[in-house]
């Protein structure tokens, strides 16, 4: 698939390029990054210019993982990023089969709190939902990673537990995450049952 943009009044999703390259090394020095994402640390130069110079470009055309610059509306500076990775297919206990998709997102420290990433998750689930691409979209942060899980809230996924990631860290393990789920047809307000640990602020 070509790269394409989705926008609202709020934020603008857009191809990530090789001029967020100075943006995207600065953003991931946070030592928030180090404990709860999945990028390599430490984060050189090499690894920005990686990222958009291959992760980016190969996800979109093989149709592995779509991934978007946050931006806000007709401005050019990286605020955060967003991926939909296609999962695959899962059977549930109907055996019925749904096509998944998992979303990883996340934010400069400047800019978070500010709402950007629930109405980007939206903007993303609503574009995947309406052309049919996945079914359900999965969400999963490690313990402890309150912003992630009240962004997640936010947006109507609903809470599934604690589970082993189904990411992998980077030391190829697989720990244990909060995770919730979205089905195209959910009530996109945030769901009871979530935890008090998830969502403290």
């Amino acid at each position: 698939m070509r790269a394409f943009a989705l926008a609202s009044p709020v934020v603008l999703l857009n191809q990530p390029a090789a001029s967020d390259t100075d943006r995207i090394l600065e953003y991931c020095q946070d030592p928030i990054f180090e404990r709860y994402l999945t990028v390599p640390w430490p984060y050189d130069r090499k690894h920005a210019e990686g990222f958009l110079d291959e992760f980016v470009p190969d996800g979109w055309m093989t149709d592995r993982e779509y991934t978007w610059a946050v931006r806000e509306p007709g401005g050019s500076e990286l605020l955060g990023v967003i991926g939909l990775r296609l999962a695959g297919e899962s059977a549930t206990a109907k055996a019925s089969v749904h096509r998944v998709g998992s979303i990883g997102f996340w934010l400069g420290a400047p800019h978070r709190g500010r709402g950007l990433i629930p109405e980007a998750q939206r903007l993303v689930a609503d574009w995947a939902f309406s052309t049919g691409t996945i079914d359900v979209l999965h969400w999963e942060c490690l313990l402890g990673n309150v912003a992630s899980a009240r962004a997640a809230w936010k947006s109507g996924f609903r809470y599934a537990g604690v589970s082993q990631s189904v990411a992998a860290y980077r030391d190829g393990s697989y720990p244990e995450s909060w995770q919730g789920h979205l089905a195209a047809g959910d009530d996109r307000n945030p769901q009871p049952c979530w935890p008090a640990a998830a969502l403290a602020r």
